[in-house]
């Protein structure tokens, strides 16, 4: 009797260990059904970034279980729901604030743009690669189902970030890695190509208040603005005779979700601030080096432009005077930060994802 009361709790250990194995193991049932875990590259505040915790349970058997975010889209209307693109296995969603996570059906590869239409949240865009041939694709059901509505006419080329223009959704942009600036002001339907640089587009932001006012930042370090909504781009570090700060070590850049004609760049030349469409600019003093350790992200807060969250490596830097001050956050990860943003429909949720490239 005693030799098989330890067979069974041996069996029984066994059982247990093999369930809570790491990178998409189970971990146990649910009301919905059999819950998974995948790699903890999503941390969500819930303090404004005074605090964090992993967010990396997913509801449905993941696709891969290293994930690694590329972009990060927010339901304008819903704070609980959010979308992911990965750079292998689709798009993931939540719509419980984190707690949770499913992979949706459009299973695709390098999802470097996704964006949500402000006014109607069902719809959403997203660039991706299918069979290696980049493609744009749209959901008007909150992402059961899509519709392909761009293809390149070769593979190679690849469609990459997305911005839709929070006061007109119909207008979207979209870079592409053979230097294309494509614009769209039907929702999709149709699109012109309205500019060329010398490389690729990493990033399109548009002010706030005026959306004539459209900047982009290249792989190459170049930044272009535009005062009427994309027909015509000069280079900003030419445009102004003071404009030397924008010479290079800059990689992204955001508009102010606060005032017009407000603009933050970032990398490894540190952090710096215009406030006049890039006039005259700023130098925001940062806690760490960023030469040794380059600004990889950044937020603002929709409420508080003062109110600043910057990441670098495995840690965050949040100040709440505009700069002047710093408290840090550490992350006991190998992955570096490449996204920060706050959630625009409660702003004291934040989101930071780590990638491993």
């Amino acid at each position: 009797m005693k030799k098989i009361t330890v067979y069974l709790f041996c069996a029984c250990f066994f059982l247990f260990l093999t369930s809570c194995s790491f990178g998409g193991g189970k971990i146990g049932t649910s009301s919905g059904g059999q819950n998974y875990v995948f790699s903890k590259s999503i941390w969500i505040s819930s303090d404004g970034g005074k605090n964090w915790k992993a967010s990396n349970i997913s509801k449905n058997k993941p696709r891969v279980s290293d994930i690694d975010p590329l972009s990060l889209a927010f339901d304008g209307k819903n704070p609980d729901i959010s979308y992911v693109g990965l750079r292998s296995g689709g798009i993931i969603k939540t719509t419980d604030g984190g707690a949770s996570w499913e992979f949706m059906n459009l299973n695709t590869d390098k999802v470097y743009g996704l964006d949500v239409d402000p006014f109607d949240s069902k719809i959403i865009y997203a660039t991706t690669v299918i069979n290696n041939r980049g493609k744009i694709f749209k959901s008007i059901d909150s992402g059961a189902n899509w519709k392909e509505i761009y293809t390149f006419a070769a593979n190679g080329p690849l469609a990459a970030y997305l911005k839709i223009d929070k006061q007109n959704p119909k207008v979207i942009y979209v870079s592409t890695s053979d230097n294309q600036l494509i614009k769209s002001t039907d929702s999709g339907n149709t699109w012109k190509n309205i500019f060329q640089t010398s490389s690729p587009v990493l990033k399109i932001s548009i002010d706030a208040e005026n959306d004539n006012n459209v900047y982009l930042i290249t792989k190459n370090g170049d930044v272009f603005f535009s005062s009427d909504a994309g027909n015509s781009f000069d280079n900003l570090a030419n445009k102004n005779g003071s404009n030397s700060m924008l010479d290079s070590g800059f990689s992204s850049m955001e508009t102010s979700p606060m005032s017009a004609g407000g603009v933050y760049f970032w990398g490894r030349s540190g952090i710096i601030h215009s406030s006049d469409k890039g006039k005259t600019w700023k130098k925001i003093v940062t806690l760490n080096n960023p030469q040794n350790s380059p600004i990889s992200a950044l937020a603002i807060d929709p409420r508080n432009s003062n109110e600043i969250i910057y990441g670098a490596l495995q840690a965050t830097y949040k100040s709440n005077d505009g700069g002047n001050t710093w408290a840090t956050s550490q992350f006991d990860l190998s992955k570096t930060i490449s996204i920060l943003k706050y959630n625009p429909v409660n702003p004291d949720i934040v989101f930071a994802c780590f990638s491993a490239k």
